[in-house]
């Protein structure tokens, strides 16, 4: 065995072996604290926010054993230093590609929620791998499907026709097939979601054609372009995003938005391209085509139908998914009879966001579901993606005040959505208030 030099302290500590190193940190704290590091990574590659990642590591660590936890967490990497007594540790988490599963993240919300004190860390790391080896909850052709309806359903609340359903459909379908496709290749994302945006533009185009050749053309063709490239909003970083500004964490907040401006950057850019291309005038928006009480209806089925093929693309457990879609179809129906009333676009988002919340925080708890996990499809379908996409096209074509007027819809009704979860998350969640002042 190596023997230390005369004067350790003026030494390095190469002349340590491995088995030497080792007892230096008792090895249970270590198990104990890559346990805790290793539910916040999967947690985090699930798509939860930062805010719920730190909340469960907690929880983790307390029934461990740990007597504190410090965490960090960005939008890809947690630092989390744990202590107990004089004994402390910081491990680095990197998640190299996150992918949202709320299948998985509701597994391990539960998991979670089930760890008591006097949990060992072979335990907790046995059920992280029975989560892990759990495989997606919907096959590639039923995301794939649900990408479809999601965005046809769009197009009906765009004001599309039976035409524009079909076209947006099938072409949303077929974009999402080639995202998947291009993501197992590990390639660059923002040239994934650029490439998904183009497939799916081009099949539009290519089916409204078809429809022209057959003699049943839409009216609205146009106007329903920009649906066809819905299933491409980051509808989760948006949201978790401003959630984690709300609670004032910057780091990940920031980091979130900013992920979420560039992929829309791209699909807006591809929009452009597209319809500069092919003669599109994609700013152009469509009146309704039926009257009242048809209206009502339509909205009322395309929203049920896009919530929950959002929520089965993003592999939502259908209990969870049944019920988002029924919380979303209900307030987005009462948006858009907010604004045909008058209302400004921004205060209905506020009010249909607000009853998500409200709405989810009553069934979150029977169905043991993490809460963004309900109210992200239902929100969704109120993100003004369409309006988005047109402000990117109007500052790429020149055209200033198309891009004004859609900008400055598209970044009010998303702050609107997030003001109205925040509240909601305030008043019916402890953690989401101030501590009392001493």
């Amino acid at each position: 065995m190596s023997q230390p030099p005369d004067d350790p302290r003026a030494q390095d500590d190469s002349w340590l072996s491995h088995t030497q190193e080792l007892r230096l940190e008792p090895v249970q704290f270590i198990a104990r604290t890559d346990a805790v590091m290793r539910l916040g990574a999967l947690m985090l590659g699930a798509g939860a926010s930062s805010a719920r990642v730190r909340d469960s590591m907690e929880r983790a660590a307390h029934a461990l054993g740990i007597e504190q936890l410090h965490c960090r967490v960005g939008m890809k990497d947690i630092v989390a230093t744990a202590s107990r007594g004089q004994m402390f540790r910081t491990r680095v988490a990197e998640i190299a590609r996150p992918a949202i599963d709320a299948d998985r993240l509701t597994e391990l919300k539960r998991l979670t929620e089930q760890l008591r004190p006097g949990t060992t860390a072979p335990e907790l790391q046995q059920r992280l791998d029975d989560v892990e080896a759990r495989p997606r909850r919907y096959p590639t052709v039923v995301r794939v499907v649900g990408a479809g309806l999601a965005c046809a359903a769009f197009a009906l609340l765009n004001n599309g026709g039976w035409q524009e359903f079909v076209a947006v459909g099938l072409a949303a379908a077929a974009g999402q097939f080639v995202r998947m496709r291009l993501a197992r290749l590990r390639t660059n994302e923002y040239l994934v979601v650029f490439t998904a945006a183009i497939a799916a533009l081009l099949g539009y185009l290519l089916v409204a054609a078809l429809f022209t050749l057959a003699g049943v053309p839409g009216g609205q063709h146009d106007a329903a372009l920009t649906s066809a490239v819905l299933f491409l909003v980051p509808g989760f970083p948006l949201v978790t995003g401003a959630l984690d500004l709300a609670r004032l964490d910057l780091n990940s907040g920031i980091a979130r938005v900013v992920y979420a401006t560039l992929i829309l950057l791209a699909t807006g850019t591809a929009v452009w391209g597209i319809a500069a291309v092919f003669q599109a005038t994609v700013t152009q928006t469509a009146g309704p085509l039926f009257d009242e009480p048809v209206l009502t209806i339509v909205r009322l089925l395309a929203g049920f139908v896009g919530v929950l093929g959002f929520a089965v693309l993003f592999d939502t457990p259908p209990a969870i998914a049944l019920t988002a879609a029924t919380l979303g179809t209900v307030a987005n129906a009462g948006r858009l009879a907010m604004v045909d009333a008058g209302i400004t676009p921004p205060v209905g988002a506020a009010a249909a966001a607000l009853a998500v919340g409200l709405g989810a925080a009553l069934v979150g708890g029977r169905l043991r579901a993490a809460r963004v996990t309900i109210t992200v499809p239902a929100v969704l379908i109120m993100v003004p993606g369409a309006a988005a996409y047109r402000a990117i096209t109007g500052v790429i074509g020149g055209d200033t005040l198309t891009a004004i007027q859609n900008g400055f819809t598209a970044v009010f009704v998303v702050v609107a959505l997030a003001i109205g979860l925040t509240v909601a998350r305030v008043v019916t969640e402890r953690e989401w208030s101030p501590p009392p002042r001493a």
